[in-house]
């Protein structure tokens, strides 16, 4: 993911993740729209919704959050990221973000694959870095887990454009299990980012079994510090909404 410094829910980023490079999507994932609404530290602070689309052979994902993580501070956080499929895997082509609170910063990445490199527009400057294949941006990243999830894989590992490098990142599922959400019960895999052990940081998302693995939850945060958690209350998977079902078993 582009860089996103303290513990504020990059809800794009979300997390929204991996797969070896040289590997091929065998499916591309379903389009869907989810709103979710933001809790902090167990209150309700804002609502953020995605939209993923993959018309003809280009695809877009995007993300608008608002939100109040303190006291007369609103923040609202906008991405959008597109780009085309090699042999049905996701490739990046534009990225921009934008975070507005007291004051604004900005994202941007342009991947320019005939020439081997992407330029990178971040709040400490600018970058040009050479491109490898399989280098993805985040909203590739969570294509390429929802179809490896799909294929039954439990494992990935990606390089990751974040800001003026490119990291070698990790993500593993962690479970497999039923959770409660306001769309009833759903049973879900959870994916983990793998970070180094004297890390307390941690990234969750919860991708739904029976519904293409569209995110459904997401956790952020750090240990002993702020926790922050998406939660899905309104889902259309291919232009079909998800109705709510029973909740889960006391």
């Amino acid at each position: 993911m582009m860089k996103t410094r303290g513990n504020r829910l990059a809800l794009t980023a979300a997390l929204w993740l991996l797969l070896s490079p040289l590997a091929l999507l065998a499916d591309r994932p379903a389009d869907f729209q989810a709103r979710l609404e933001v809790w902090r530290n167990g209150k309700v602070v804002g609502e953020t919704t995605f939209e993923f689309d993959s018309s003809d052979d280009r695809w877009t994902m995007h993300s608008q959050t608002k939100a109040r993580y303190a006291k007369f501070v609103p923040v609202s956080e906008s991405s959008r990221g597109e780009g085309d499929w090699l042999e049905d895997r996701p490739r990046p082509i534009r990225y921009e973000r934008e975070v507005r609170a007291v004051l604004s910063r900005r994202w941007a990445a342009d991947f320019d694959w005939a020439e081997g490199v992407v330029h990178s527009v971040h709040p400490d400057g600018e970058s040009t870095l050479d491109l490898s294949p399989g280098v993805v941006d985040e909203t590739a990243l969570g294509l390429i887990i929802r179809a490896g999830l799909g294929r039954g894989e439990e494992e990935w590992f990606l390089d990751l454009l974040d800001e003026d490098e490119i990291d070698h990142v990790h993500f593993r599922v962690s479970a497999v299990k039923s959770v409660q959400t306001p769309l009833g019960c759903m049973e879900v895999a959870v994916v983990e980012k793998v970070r180094g052990a004297e890390s307390k940081r941690y990234t969750r998302t919860y991708y739904a079994v029976d519904h293409d693995f569209v995110p459904v939850m997401i956790e952020h945060g750090k240990l002993e510090e702020d926790h922050n958690e998406g939660r899905v209350i309104a889902l259309s998977v291919e232009g079909k909404a998800v109705q709510a079902g029973a909740d889960c078993p006391p």
